[in-house]
């Protein structure tokens, strides 16, 4: 107990008055208390200066002051030093056969006496803690602190009673209360845990700007059929690619090029070529224009799917529908592809106001089975953002059927010309796979020049029946390199004794179509 020795009490006794006794803690011994600088609360001092009271004469005491702390300094460390040897000599000698460790055991209380006899005032008399004057073996014999006893004295329960009372802080704001986690619901709702149904908005959206009525309205005029001549309707999307201006000659490649199908030279035929052979086939095997452009448009489908776009893939595609031959076989190849879960717009660049030629039979009967089928027609590119914006999947392909090799995009006329150079614009800016029929548009289908000044950078070329010999200068002029472009042939249906019927044609009359009804070119 000597670590409450130096401390300042007041102390009240159990006698009939309650005497209370203010001093200074000297010394404990046997559960005594050896008071020192005693003092009465009426003043009046004790005539021996200190005090020894037995522990069961003590009602109750408090703490006044606690014993000043000790100075630092060089000297009066080494007196500390000095004092605190001397004692453990002293100890040594007056102790009876102490142990080791009951030596160890003193040190602490020693430095402890030694900093109450440090903070003493000098004119009161230094006592030892006890442990270096008194008997070992008594102080063995010495009653256990009782601690079980002193908690009996601390009423736990009306403490926690009286803190709870004044506890006005809310249950629900205690952070128990907050990292609490909730129970987990066995059970829902039939309105809980059920992912909401997409709903389709494809079949809600109108054409447009275009309708069929005011497609028909501008029919009554007689419709050509001739191959000769040239439509202002097509469907456009592309990406801005550099140009050449109108005159601007591309510098020409002397190397020969020449078209190779497994290995072997492959002929190619001028459009004038191509348009008599179809001619042909119409008039002597009765073999009519839409009966090519089916068979045309189902193995460009079946290629698109198997070759191009992956066959589990379902994604969105555009097509470029001019008033020709490659118009018709777009819109042909938009409807089946559209059977085949392929979301399929059409651009149909016509004016039905100003145009002064019209749509071709064989046109307006692939544009009415295309929107039949669920395809979208729009003839204005404000209208064709208005549905790519409203459909959740992106546009991904693109079909161009703008021109093919029996129309000039140089031969439109306002505003259809304004229109095919916005759109071919458009396209090309979208950085996406296009497919061309017979050659790219804004190309010559005769010569392969870029006589219209910006023409559609497509990544496949698609041939119907046979290649045209102007591709070959599309790699000449360097509009294209043969790696850039994937070129392949597909049939439509012609019969092999049409290359019979002229000496000049028997040099097609190679069969390229076996087991497939498509194959790939090389240069």
């Amino acid at each position: 107990m000597s670590q409450f020795c130096g401390y300042t009490l007041e102390l009240v006794l159990n006698d009939s008055g309650h005497t209370t006794i203010k001093g200074i803690i000297k010394k404990i011994v046997d559960k005594k208390l050896l008071v020192s600088n005693s003092v009465y609360l009426d003043g009046t001092t004790y005539k021996d200066g200190d005090t020894l009271i037995n522990g069961t004469e003590i009602k109750d005491l408090k703490v006044v002051d606690l014993p000043k702390k000790r100075k630092k300094g060089k000297k009066k460390d080494t007196e500390k030093k000095e004092r605190h040897n001397q004692q453990k000599k002293n100890s040594k000698e007056n102790g009876k056969k102490a142990k080791s460790r009951s030596h160890k055991s003193q040190t602490p209380e020693d430095d402890q006496d030694t900093v109450y006899r440090q903070s003493t005032p000098s004119n009161i008399t230094e006592i030892g803690s006890g442990w270096d004057v008194e008997d070992a073996q008594k102080v063995k014999k010495m009653d256990d602190f009782d601690f079980q006893s002193n908690l009996e004295k601390f009423d736990k329960k009306s403490v926690f009673e009286e803190i709870s009372r004044q506890d006005s802080v809310n249950p629900s704001d205690r952070l128990v209360s907050v990292n609490k986690v909730a129970p987990e619901n066995q059970k829902y709702g039939n309105n809980e845990m059920v992912l909401e149904k997409h709903k389709d908005v494809w079949d809600n959206i109108g054409d447009g700007d275009y309708t069929r009525n005011g497609s028909q309205k501008n029919n009554n005029r007689t419709a050509s059929n001739s191959v000769g001549d040239h439509f202002k309707e097509s469907d456009g999307f592309m990406d801005a690619s550099e140009t050449l201006n109108k005159g601007e000659m591309p510098l020409i490649n002397s190397m020969k090029l020449s078209f190779k199908y497994a290995g072997k030279p492959a002929a190619a035929c001028s459009p004038l070529q191509l348009a008599e052979i179809e001619n042909i086939a119409r008039e002597k095997f009765h073999i009519d224009r839409q009966t090519l452009v089916e068979n045309s448009s189902r193995n460009i489908a079946e290629l698109i799917i198997k070759k191009v776009l992956g066959e589990f893939r379902v994604t969105s595609s555009n097509h470029n529908t001019g008033n020709n031959r490659a118009g018709s076989i777009a819109l042909a190849t938009g409807r089946i592809l559209f059977n085949h879960g392929i979301r399929a717009i059409s651009y149909l660049l016509h004016d039905f106001e100003q145009s002064e030629d019209e749509v071709t039979n064989e046109v307006q009967h692939n544009l009415d089975a295309f929107e039949a089928c669920g395809g979208k027609i729009v003839t204005q590119l404000k209208s064709l953002h208005q549905i790519l914006g409203k459909v959740d999947s992106p546009l991904e392909f693109i079909v161009d059927g703008l021109q093919g090799y029996d129309t000039d995009l140089n031969d439109y006329i306002e505003p259809e010309l304004t229109r095919s150079k916005e759109l071919v614009k458009w396209c090309n800016s979208l950085d996406l796979p296009i497919m061309s029929i017979d050659i790219p548009s804004g190309l010559n289908a005769s010569s392969g020049t870029a006589d219209f000044g910006n023409y559609l950078k497509a990544q496949y070329l698609i041939s119907i029946g046979l290649p045209l010999n102007s591709i070959l200068n599309t790699y000449k002029f360097g509009y294209f390199k043969p790696s850039e472009l994937t070129h392949f042939v597909v049939d439509n249906g012609l019969p092999k004794n049409v290359f019979k019927s002229k000496s000049s044609f028997r040099k097609f009359e190679k069969s390229w179509f076996g087991a497939s009804w498509s194959y790939q070119l090389t240069v």
